[in-house]
């Protein structure tokens, strides 16, 4: 069944916004055509500068090489003891993973362990990151007679899936779910080709998929906040980017369950002057608070923190372990929630919800300007006013402030839309 992603992409993006710290990390990616196509690498690389965030990288990527030929290619093993890595992001030739377990307990993953031995003797930090490929657009017709299983995309996809999960648990490593983004675009999205005519390697806008689950994976942050498209069309590009922030952001607890690769977020509720945080951290053993007024805090889940004035303040969480460390911010507006609170002053300003989300607000001449919040304390929009005027907006249900400036007074109100 099809969803309406774009209302949870949407939402994302707003929440979001503001979250991110610029990152860099240093990755070599391990694989083959599927990531030699098109250069991968380097779309990430694009997509990360796009977002103020530095990859540092280098690849081993020759077509049709299994783990097991990289286990004994020379320059694989070299690249891997060039410098110490954050992650090295590794995948199987695109068909193995898909026969049956019994085969891949023999023909991949000794490989895959063998590899990720390497990796960590080089330096017991670097995180690997299995890349969870794809199936073939139709199934895998040469091995389709000796594994039915295998006979559609579907039955291919699950046992990739299945597979790649296996390695990652087994490894105590974490996941790149490019082949779970592929399903929800074929599943949502049919009209874009993400197939060459092969029916097995990306084109253009298959392969910007790849780059945005890879950094989503890599940095933590959501890819449909950049605008950078590469040369896909950017309609296509933004489902591309929202696919990619939604299968691995909203699951990222569970692609990356294993491991020690940390993760820094949290959230937040703001009663008027208040803010009380809720620690979404993992694999970090050591945190760094800062409310942004000055005052710190070194615990993993602080007490509510009271400001002592109404103003904009920009909380930042460090969330470090003894290999990784990484960094959240938010910018906080924290204003006044009621009329009463600023001397019961009339609002100058008239809020008329006409239902299916629509709002009108009506201005005086005196009003001199308009700012929207979300309950939360997030500026939606600001608007200067010259005389008197009506604007219209259709906002998703839910409660909102508005502080209004009337002859140097600051006047605030709530108000819902259903």
């Amino acid at each position: 069944m099809k969803r309406n992603f774009y209302a949870i992409f949407l939402l994302f993006t707003f929440i979001s916004s503001g979250m991110a710290n610029a990152t860099t990390r240093r990755v070599l990616f391990i694989g083959n055509s599927y990531l030699h196509t098109n250069d991968v690498p380097n779309l990430v690389w694009q997509l990360a500068l796009s977002l103020g965030d530095t990859l540092v990288y280098d690849q081993s990527t020759p077509g049709g090489h299994t783990l097991q030929l990289h286990c004994s290619n020379t320059t694989t093993i070299n690249k891997i003891y060039s410098q110490q890595w954050d992650v090295v992001v590794v995948h199987e030739q695109s068909q193995r993973p898909a026969f049956p377990p019994a085969q891949v307990q023999t023909d991949t993953y000794p490989y895959a362990h063998i590899l990720d031995s390497l990796i960590h003797d080089n330096n017991s930090c670097t995180q690997t990151m299995f890349m969870m490929t794809w199936g073939y657009k139709n199934g895998d017709p040469s091995n389709c007679g000796s594994y039915p299983v295998i006979c559609t995309y579907e039955g291919m996809q699950m046992r990739l899936r299945e597979s790649y999960l296996e390695m990652t648990q087994d490894n105590n490593a974490v996941v790149a779910p490019v082949g779970a983004a592929w399903k929800v675009t074929r599943d949502s999205f049919p009209s874009i080709e993400l197939y060459s005519n092969d029916n097995s390697h990306p084109v253009i806008a298959g392969s910007y998929l790849e780059a945005c689950v890879l950094y989503a994976s890599i940095f933590h942050k959501a890819p449909n906040l950049s605008n950078w498209y590469s040369t896909v069309p950017q309609s296509d590009a933004v489902k591309l980017q929202n696919v990619a922030t939604h299968v691995v952001m909203d699951s990222l607890d569970s692609w990356q369950q294993h491991g020690n690769y940390t993760y820094a977020g949290f959230g937040r509720t703001i009663n008027d002057k208040t803010i009380t945080l809720q620690n979404n951290s993992a694999k970090a053993t050591a945190y760094a608070w800062n409310f942004g007024d000055l005052n710190t805090s070194t615990l993993q889940s602080p007490p509510p923190h009271t400001y002592a004035q109404y103003g904009q303040y920009v909380v930042t969480l460090t969330a470090s372990n003894s290999c990784f460390s990484e960094t959240a911010k938010d910018t906080l507006n924290i204003a006044p929630t009621s009329v009463a609170e600023i001397n019961g002053e009339t609002f100058p300003v008239q809020i008329a919800t006409q239902g299916q989300g629509k709002v009108a607000f009506s201005f005086s001449g005196e009003t001199e300007r308009l700012e929207l919040y979300t309950a939360d304390g997030r500026k939606l929009r600001s608007y200067t006013i010259k005389g008197n005027t009506t604007i219209s907006e259709e906002l998703p249900a839910g409660i909102y402030l508005c502080r209004a400036w009337k002859a140097d007074k600051v006047r605030v109100v709530k108000f819902s839309v259903l």
